[in-house]
């Protein structure tokens, strides 16, 4: 990506003006470029100034009193007279209030939907960004094993649930490792697998009153799986086809019962 470009972007992305691919090219090019890196660390630290360091001024109560009383005295050059409404019967004003009722019931479920959607966006997007952070720092395990009951009894203490870690290597994917992470605004486990080349994170933390649902997604050659089960959420994320993400879920799902 060419820097100018970038710098473009990462001013809208600060902004929350960038859709989830264009956020995670972003995110690719920083992790790749010092000068575009120190120019969004210079445009938070401005942006955080902005906020904290600037004098904010409360208007006195004895001025909004004011304003309240010059407002009341004003009245319009002429006020036109309402003539007298005749209001429906009680049997014709119904079908109108039935389908009112319904609208706001169908709004209602539209704006709740809508919420859900758009966190379980946020949620993918954080966790390829994890996993896209994870591979450039190389900071891919904190514990290196391909046992298990190693890397099993490796977070006892470090978080406030036990993570299953299911041996999948007979069927292609072995376990490499794992290591603490954060999503969602949790601590998360985050174990390591691989499928020939490619590294696979499996993000796990308990699921409290929004368990996630089974659902696969797609963004810029990434592939995601989210499950819940057990009071745990689990997201796995990878380049790997969607279809091995997939048979991954189902055995991992299998194996942790």
């Amino acid at each position: 990506m060419d820097c100018k470009i970038a710098r473009s972007w990462i001013e809208a992305d600060l902004d929350g003006e960038l859709d989830l691919v264009r956020h995670l090219e972003v995110e690719q090019h920083v992790q790749t470029c010092p000068e575009c890196l120190r120019w969004r660390q210079g445009l938070l630290a401005r942006n955080t100034a902005l906020r904290t360091k600037l004098p904010r001024f409360v208007a006195p109560s004895e001025l909004e009193a004011k304003i309240r009383t010059t407002l009341g005295e004003v009245r319009p050059a002429s006020v036109p007279v309402a003539k007298p409404r005749r209001f429906p019967s009680p049997e014709s004003a119904w079908p109108v209030l039935a389908m009112a009722a319904s609208l706001a019931a169908a709004l209602l479920v539209g704006y709740g939907w809508g919420g859900k959607a758009a966190r379980h966006q946020e949620l993918v997007g954080e966790a390829i960004s994890e996993h896209i952070r994870s591979l450039q720092v190389n900071h891919l395990s904190d514990v290196v094993s391909t046992d298990q009951h190693t890397v099993k009894p490796w977070f006892a203490g470090k978080i406030d649930f036990a993570p299953p870690v299911p041996d999948l290597a007979k069927i292609g994917f072995p376990l490499t490792g794992g290591r603490l992470d954060r999503l969602a605004g949790h601590p998360a486990a985050a174990l390591v697998y691989h499928r020939r080349q490619h590294a696979l994170n499996v993000f796990i933390w308990p699921s409290g009153t929004e368990p996630v649902r089974e659902r696969r997604d797609g963004f810029g050659g990434y592939h995601t799986q989210t499950w819940s089960a057990n009071g745990l959420n689990y997201l796995a994320v990878s380049e790997i086809p969607a279809e091995d993400l997939a048979t991954f879920q189902a055995a991992f799902q299998a194996a942790a019962q």
